[in-house]
């Protein structure tokens, strides 16, 4: 993991998904499914710590503080984490834009209006 102390949180997340991936194929070297997704969540990471500042990110942003204002973080929060969960097993996002995209959607729909 290449994470530093400035990262966003959404990096963080990310970085510890791929991380639990690949705790589970340290108990079973077999699982290059968990291989892969670790290696493309790490990706992902990388990619989406490059969008900060881009109009996607501000986008986000302002929709996540809304949630924040709002009491909705906590229901996101889980539906982020199961997304996560699932990347590489059902669930994918090519890039680090991809999810990005994917974290506006599931906000909007957290807000009721995706």
């Amino acid at each position: 993991m290449s994470g530093s102390d400035d990262d966003s949180p959404e990096v963080t997340v990310l970085e510890k998904a791929a991380e639990w991936r690949m705790r589970l194929v340290d108990g079973d070297p077999a699982d290059h499914r968990s291989a892969d997704a670790a290696r493309h969540l790490e990706k992902l990471a990388h990619e989406l710590r490059a969008l900060r500042g881009s109009p996607a990110w501000t986008e986000y942003m302002a929709i996540h503080n809304f949630l924040g204002e709002f009491g909705g973080l906590a229901d996101f929060s889980l539906r982020v984490q199961d997304f996560n969960a699932a990347i590489g097993f059902g669930r994918w996002a090519d890039d680090g834009a991809g999810y990005l995209r994917a974290l506006i959607e599931m906000a909007k729909e957290t807000l009721g209006s995706g």
